[in-house]
């Protein structure tokens, strides 16, 4: 074989080692960074099968760390595959529309997704005095969006847009919903509250009043009574 063979050989073989040698580096960054998402993400709460799921450790590492960081074993259960949990309460999905919206932002940012997880759920309980949502119920917020369980919608009342189930009788936000227990549709005064039992929509004032409008109403078109 001539020299230039030689060189030319020489040459390929040094190319691939260095190859080999960038992708090693690569996989032990890779590797580094995956454990320490890990770590936030168990530091935050979440279960075994989430943290697995986001980082692609195996579940035999993702369990030792937890008694190593906690000093409890991982909580039990899975992740969640229905909105039975968000749909029981308007702060729930009040609190469910600000992960929403954070995700929103921070998804932008060109991340891993357990990345990005850790920011929205650090930003969520930074700003809510009492977090309603632990981690793994954050992590299945956008699931919902992505699953058609939920839609983005515009509120008829105040007219800004948030995520939920499709409704029969118009769309009315979390927000605006928890408001309307409290304060009457038509004249927007304040009535008593009832955290049980069907709520009332309107005052004591405009039901006169829708009463009256309806007695005239049905007492001219019907028996040509004078308007009263």
């Amino acid at each position: 074989m001539c020299v230039g063979n030689h060189d030319q050989l020489r040459a390929l073989v040094g190319g691939q080692e260095r190859e080999s040698k960038i992708l090693d580096d690569i996989e032990v960054v890779t590797q580094a960074r995956n454990t320490l998402e890990a770590v936030h993400l168990v530091q935050l709460g979440a279960r075994t099968a989430l943290v697995c799921q986001l980082t692609g450790l195996t579940k035999k590492v993702v369990s030792r760390l937890y008694p190593l960081l906690t000093g409890m074993p991982s909580p039990p259960g899975q992740v969640p595959f229905t909105d039975t949990w968000y749909l029981k309460s308007n702060q729930r999905m009040l609190h469910a529309n600000v992960v929403w919206r954070l995700y929103q932002h921070l998804e932008k940012i060109g991340r891993s997704t357990s990345s990005v997880l850790i920011h929205v759920y650090e930003t969520y309980s930074a700003i809510m005095d009492a977090p309603l949502l632990t981690l793994t119920r954050a992590f299945f917020v956008p699931r919902l969006i992505a699953i058609n369980a939920w839609y983005e919608q515009s509120c008829d009342h105040c007219g800004i847009s948030y995520i939920g189930p499709l409704g029969n009788d118009g769309s009315t936000c979390p927000a605006c919903t928890e408001y309307f227990k409290r304060r009457c549709r038509s004249c927007g005064t304040s009535i008593e509250y009832r955290p049980a039992g069907r709520w009332k929509a309107t005052c004591t004032g405009c039901q006169e009043q829708q009463k009256l409008n309806k007695k005239r109403h049905t007492c001219g078109v019907a028996h040509g009574c004078p308007k009263i």
